[in-house]
């Protein structure tokens, strides 16, 4: 008498690794979305501390001069508010997304206050949304802004 020996197939069947791979995907779409976010917020965030440097820069000058600058020769006229070797450029238009993590706008203010007023690019909203950081009293008081000037870092 043969006795007939059985063998059981192992393996995955086409379903389950179709299943796996699904869940791969889903995975992978959530982690790149993420991602995404992360770079965005990390850009937002290297415009803003552009701007605060800017900021900084425009504060020392005022206090060695007793005014704001209003043209590259006001960031340059002492060492510790120049900006050469910052790495940071000033605009004469506004930060687009293409150079806006270390390029920002500063705009004097030329009537009813002192200060002025810095324009940096927003990449978490997507758009060519600006944000502004102010300068002295420039966010309450300014009536006129003066033109925007080029600055290489």
């Amino acid at each position: 008498m043969l006795n007939k020996i059985k063998s059981k197939e192992s393996g995955f069947t086409i379903v389950e690794l179709l299943i796996v791979i699904v869940v791969i995907a889903i995975l992978a779409a959530i982690t790149i979305v993420a991602y995404n976010g992360i770079q965005s917020r990390a850009r937002l965030s290297s415009a803003q501390q552009a701007a605060n440097t800017i900021m900084k820069k425009a504060e020392v000058a005022n206090s060695l001069t007793s005014s704001y600058p209003t043209a590259a020769t006001g960031f340059s006229a002492n060492t510790e508010s120049a900006i050469a070797g910052q790495g940071i450029s000033l605009s004469a238009t506004a930060p687009t997304s293409s150079n806006g993590t270390n390029t920002v706008m500063y705009e004097p203010c030329t009537a009813g206050a002192s200060g002025a007023r810095i324009n940096y690019y927003d990449f978490v909203a997507g758009t060519a949304a600006s944000k502004y950081v102010y300068v002295g009293n420039a966010s309450t008081g300014c009536t006129t802004w003066g033109a925007a000037f080029a600055v290489a870092g």
